[in-house]
């Protein structure tokens, strides 16, 4: 049969579904990614806001379109939260929510709803297709932080890790030049087996790729932490969650830190990569928050001097705890959400500009509009000529501040 993968959210979804086709290829199938004419359409869906639920609703009914008689098999965040409101739909033949949804290559042809209990151990399946010029590799699901504004440990379930010796394994196998380690929260890996993170860097010592990390808690950045990635060819970019900037903020969302905890783990990580491109998550118009601490906000990132910043206004998420709490007014959170681009805009700029003249290594991605494109070890992205390969690392200068990243052009060292 022809099975058509489609994914919705996040890159742990995105691993997930290539473990499915890669199973479903074995099992003789012709499986593959994204939303294409198909017998069967693996609907893996999302539910961190609102939003990714409608998405994935929708996405039946482009399946439909494409083959009016096919089965939509749904699976993943969305289903887990609520089967029925893709059970009732028409041409969905099966619906199954996030335990063993990598295992639906045995149930491709089943009817019906079968959300199970979620394990509370790490279950290990195939390793996912790489199709990509970068590797994924999940070491970790799930989450033990239940922050009040977040649906998802409530969908994925506790925090479970995969062994050290698997990881390695698959990254191995994946052969590729650059390869990012994901999970739900990857700060809590091995806190249920009896291993660590530091663990795993040093038993990746000498694997032929460039290591990249997917987000972090800034409390998890130690100086073990630190010392264990200049052991390995190792990308110095940390997304680190903050979503506020002020004390007040972080308590009501239950983030388990502060500002100045952040602050010092920043300083940690800049004495050792001192290079090191630092990104982050910020929310704003979280419940109750006031203008006094939406500028604590915009004075701590500046502080902190981001290479790039993602930007969210508060989206109440029902089921989480802070659902119930009073929100803020749509008009204030675009207005806060404006102002905050300004300055991301304002670091970004600075950021590609403290990278200018500098020879980098640029994992080559794609081509477009005449310029090559890919990203730094500190994830600049770049817009480069020159004559290159896709999928390999090349050096490139970088000339100035270009669109989103920076402009270059390929060096011959």
């Amino acid at each position: 049969m022809k099975v058509s993968v489609f994914t919705l959210g996040c890159k742990t979804n995105l691993y997930e579904s290539g473990q499915i086709i890669a199973q479903l290829q074995k099992a003789g199938h012709n499986a593959f990614h994204g939303l294409k004419e198909a017998d069967v359409f693996v609907l893996n869906t999302c539910a961190v806001t609102g939003e990714a639920e409608r998405k994935s609703r929708q996405a039946i009914a482009r399946a439909k379109k494409l083959n009016p008689n096919c089965s939509v098999v749904v699976v993943g965040c969305a289903a887990e939260k609520n089967a029925q409101q893709f059970a009732d739909i028409a041409n969905v033949t099966y619906v199954k929510g996030v335990a063993n949804k990598t295992a639906i290559v045995n149930e491709i042809e089943r009817v019906g709803v079968d959300v199970e209990q979620l394990p509370s151990a790490y279950t290990e399946v195939a390793f996912a297709t790489q199709e990509r010029t970068r590797a994924f590799v999940k070491i970790q699901d799930g989450c033990n932080n239940f922050c009040s504004y977040c649906i998802v440990p409530y969908l994925r379930g506790r925090s479970r890790s995969r062994r050290i010796a698997d990881v390695v394994e698959e990254v191995k196998q994946a052969n590729a030049a650059e390869t990012v380690l994901i999970g739900i929260d990857i700060s809590q890996f091995g806190r249920d087996t009896g291993e660590s993170l530091p663990q795993l860097f040093y038993a990746l010592q000498g694997v032929n790729t460039r290591i990249r990390l997917g987000s972090l808690e800034a409390r998890v950045v130690t100086d073990e932490l630190l010392e264990s990635l200049t052991k390995i060819n190792f990308c110095p970019h940390f997304h680190l969650s903050l979503q506020s900037g002020c004390d007040t903020v972080l308590k009501r969302m239950n983030r388990k830190y502060s500002t100045q905890q952040y602050y010092e783990a920043v300083q940690k990580i800049r004495q050792v990569f001192p290079t090191a491109g630092i990104t982050t998550d910020v929310i704003v118009g979280f419940s109750g928050e006031t203008e006094e601490e939406f500028e604590a906000t915009c004075r701590f990132v500046e502080k902190v001097n981001f290479a790039d910043i993602h930007i969210f206004p508060y989206s109440p998420r029902e089921g989480t705890v802070s659902a119930n709490w009073a929100d803020t007014d749509g008009v204030v959170k675009t207005q806060r959400a404006a102002k905050l681009n300004e300055i991301k805009q304002h670091l970004k700029h600075s950021f590609a500009e403290s990278n200018c003249g500098t020879v980098q290594e640029i994992l080559c991605e794609r081509k477009r509009g005449g310029y090559y494109e890919g990203y730094t070890k500190e994830y600049l992205r770049v817009y480069f000529t020159g004559k290159a390969k896709i999928g390999e690392i090349v050096n490139v200068k970088i000339l100035e501040p270009y669109l989103d990243g920076a402009k270059g052009v390929l060096s011959r060292l």
